[in-house]
């Protein structure tokens, strides 16, 4: 499961940076949960092809966030946010920690 949302936060990051079939099959694998048979018989290709190009593009993402790190970055913000939120006091401070949370 950590995988896999890892995958769709890598994709929601980055998805910008694929070939448009590239993010095509990767959305509807990961954000539609379509298996490469389906995205096949909806794109007019190949079960292989589907999984090909999946996989091209996975090995792309994981490329980026290897070099740029912007996930692990908006992870790492987003735990701090949730802990002062958690300890906050000042209804304030929780309010905007809870800003950076939502909007991240």
């Amino acid at each position: 499961m950590e995988a896999f949302v890892e995958k769709g936060n890598l994709f929601l990051l980055y998805s910008g940076l694929l070939k448009e079939k590239q993010r095509q099959i990767y959305e509807y694998h990961i954000l539609e949960d379509m298996s490469f048979t389906e995205i096949g018989l909806e794109m007019g290709i190949t079960r292989q092809a589907a999984q090909a190009v999946f996989r091209k593009a996975d090995e792309k993402l994981k490329f980026i966030e290897e070099n740029l790190h912007l996930a692990e970055k908006w992870l790492s913000i987003r735990r701090c946010a949730e802990e002062i939120q958690n300890k906050a006091r000042d209804a304030e401070i929780k309010a905007l920690a809870g800003e950076i949370i939502h909007g991240i």
